[in-house]
């Protein structure tokens, strides 16, 4: 083969790596590195619901320094309560969260340096 028709070929070839190496990088972005260099990544619960039976409320969160946001979308018809349960160093802590039927949004909850939350469990 000629350098003519290689050079092309191998172009393309570099071209399509590229493109493959894309998504793999973008997924990396989604999850931070802390200060010790452990990466942390959005942590996810769900509640199931007395009506509609089949539906649930979902909730997301990502420790922060100084506070955590916690994401929620309640597809149940009813109001739902949450005990979200913090650790730190001290000890443990819970607080209560609770969410209208349909409704969507966050809410942010102050917290020790060392605090993070572990899990959501149902009713406070």
């Amino acid at each position: 083969m000629s350098d003519k028709k290689l050079t092309p070929a191998v172009a393309a070839c570099g071209a399509a790596l590229a493109l493959l190496a894309a998504p793999a990088t973008a997924a990396t972005a989604q999850t931070a590195t802390t200060a010790t260099g452990v990466t942390q990544g959005v942590e996810r619960e769900s509640i199931k619901c007395i009506r509609p039976s089949r539906k649930k409320t979902n909730y997301s969160w990502k420790d922060g320094n100084s506070s955590t946001t916690v994401y929620f979308n309640n597809h149940c018809s009813h109001r739902v309560y949450a005990k979200l349960h913090f650790k730190g160093p001290v000890g443990t802590r819970k607080e209560c969260l609770a969410t209208n039927g349909g409704t969507s949004g966050k809410k942010k909850f102050r917290k020790g340096l060392a605090e993070n939350l572990t899990k959501i469990t149902k009713d406070c």
